[in-house]
C-alpha cells in the first residue's frame, strides 16, 4: 500500500475493502442452489438467451441475497477499525470508529460521549435496516415455480 501511494487516501482504503468478503459469495452460492432449475429451463426453452435468464429471470429474484449481503458489509465496513486506523493515518480522515476513539484518553475514557456517539451511530444502520427487512427475512424465490 505504502509504494502504490494509497495510505492516506480513501481510494486505497476502498480498494482494500472490496477485496476481504467472503460471506457475500457464500450467500450468493447457497441463493442459486435453492433456485429450481426449471426456471432456467422454461426460460431458454422459450427463447431467452444466457444474459437474458440471468438479468431477466435470475437477477431479480437475487433481492434477498443482494440486501443481506449488502447489509451485512456494511454494517461490517461501519465498524471496522483496524484498517481505517492503518492506512488512514491522516487526521482528516476519520471512520466512525476512529472518531469514538477520540474520546480516549490517558486520564481517562469520557464514556457519557462514548455511549452517545455510540447510539448516534446505530441510528443509520437501524433505519436502513428497518426499510430492507422484507427482502432480508423473505425468500423469494419459493413459489417461483409450481409443483
Amino acid at each position: 500500500m505504502y509504494n502504490l501511494g494509497l495510505i492516506n487516501h480513501l481510494y486505497g482504503y476502498m480498494i482494500v475493502l472490496m477485496g476481504t468478503d467472503i460471506i457475500s459469495i457464500y450467500i450468493f452460492l447457497q441463493f442459486f442452489e435453492n433456485l429450481p432449475i426449471s426456471l432456467d429451463e422454461s426460460a431458454i426453452m422459450d427463447g431467452c438467451t444466457y444474459f437474458g435468464v440471468f438479468f431477466k429471470i435470475l437477477f431479480p429474484l437475487l433481492k434477498p441475497a443482494i440486501v443481506t449481503s449488502l447489509v451485512l458489509k456494511g454494517v461490517g465496513v461501519y465498524n471496522e477499525y483496524y484498517m481505517s486506523n492503518l492506512y488512514l493515518q491522516d487526521k482528516n480522515l476519520k471512520t466512525i470508529s476512529t472518531a469514538l476513539y477520540t474520546f480516549t484518553g490517558p486520564y481517562g475514557n469520557q464514556y457519557n460521549y462514548i455511549c452517545a456517539g455510540v447510539l448516534i451511530t446505530i441510528i443509520p444502520i437501524f433505519i436502513l435496516f428497518l426499510i430492507f427487512q422484507e427482502q432480508v427475512y423473505s425468500g423469494m424465490a419459493s413459489g417461483a415455480v409450481k409443483g
